[in-house]
């Protein structure tokens, strides 16, 4: 009997330090331990990015897959949503409004 293969939604929040890599911040609620409350819980996976295309604020479906590099255990199978892009006048490169975020903005 086979385990079922982790699936996750989240945001990707960066993609500019790794070649085919991208972070994606995925999000739950979970219950606080003594008052029960729902709580935000964040936390951040490097996931398998083909065609290093992935950018900033798009919401991607990231599943487990076998160990990619000492960190990576997830592959983006589908964009749910692409964040639009920009060209920055300055620099001319392709933004999204997420891009160089120094935290997240949910």
């Amino acid at each position: 009997h086979k385990m079922p293969i982790l699936q996750l939604v989240g945001r990707v929040v960066s993609n500019r330090q790794m070649q085919k890599t991208a972070k994606v911040s995925v999000t739950r609620m979970v219950p606080h331990h003594i008052t029960n409350r729902l709580m935000r819980v964040h936390k951040i996976y490097f996931a398998h990015d083909q065609n290093d295309e992935r950018m900033p604020g798009d919401i991607v479906r990231i599943q487990e897959s076998r160990p990619l590099s000492k960190h990576k255990r997830f592959t983006i199978i589908e964009v749910l949503r692409e964040e639009p892009r920009f060209t920055d006048p300055a620099t001319g490169k392709t933004i999204t409004k997420y891009t160089d975020s120094t935290s997240l903005n949910f």
